[in-house]
């Protein structure tokens, strides 16, 4: 069965290894179906408008890599529900930056045994942002020896309305293994001093932090295609914010 994902409706592309999505328009609605291989999916969201974005997955003996990165000014909902099947693997790393009005969801469910969901929120909220996060994890009647992990990061600067993230687990079977954390702070006052005193003002420093965030490494992006796109884009929306 070929692993495909759709747009709209509208057949996208057939995936072998790897897809990126740049996202344009102001509602879009993602549906895959991915089988038997390993797959890094990338959804990036470049529309110059307020976006909604539903997309839901099903996962069957893959192990599937998912970032998504949102990092625009203006408003943003995203609903995503993926179902994991037995032996397959669902890795999602996120990166939102709270400006203006964002409500996200993950409805996540472990619906096979031995399968394994690990998710990563990483959250900056800026002044006078409105954002909320639910990351949902539910390991169903029968999916013995399942994982689901999340962590969850939420760095507020400035004055932002709400920073909300909310980690929820449901468990309907024993013999499993699940875990939430969450961490949330303002910026260290000490290591702005320090970056000052290294002749970095706060906009040089805010900067350096996003970067920090959306890009860990150089080679972050180099596992999608259109990585380098990817890196301009980021690059180009931070110069813009700092």
């Amino acid at each position: 069965m070929p692993n495909r994902i759709e747009i709209n409706d509208n057949s996208l592309c057939q995936i072998n290894e790897s897809c990126t999505l740049i996202i344009k328009s102001e509602e879009v609605n993602i549906k895959y179906d991915l089988n038997d291989g390993e797959f890094n999916v990338l959804i990036f969201n470049d529309a110059n408008s307020n976006v909604i974005i539903n997309d839901q997955g099903s996962i069957t003996n893959s192990v599937v890599r998912i970032n998504y990165l949102e990092l625009n000014n203006f408003d943003y909902i995203q609903n995503s529900n993926v179902e994991v099947n037995k032996n397959s693997q669902l890795l999602i790393v996120s990166t939102y930056l709270g400006v203006e009005s964002k409500k996200i969801i993950f409805d996540l469910y472990n619906l096979g045994s031995d399968s394994l969901i690990e998710i990563t929120n990483n959250v900056i909220c800026l002044d006078n942002a409105d954002f909320s996060l639910d990351c949902i994890g539910t390991i169903k009647k029968g999916a013995k020896r399942s994982i689901c992990h999340q962590k969850s990061h939420c760095l507020t600067l400035d004055n932002p309305r709400k920073a909300r993230v909310l980690p929820v687990l449901n468990i309907d079977e024993n013999d499993v293994e699940a875990s939430h954390s969450l961490s949330s702070g303002t910026l260290d006052e000490e290591v702005l001093f320090y970056m000052n005193s290294r002749g970095l003002d706060k906009k040089a420093a805010l900067g350096l932090i996003l970067r920090s965030y959306l890009m860990p490494n150089d080679n972050y992006y180099d596992g999608f295609i259109d990585g380098d796109v990817i890196k301009e884009l980021v690059e180009r929306k931070v110069n813009h914010l700092c």
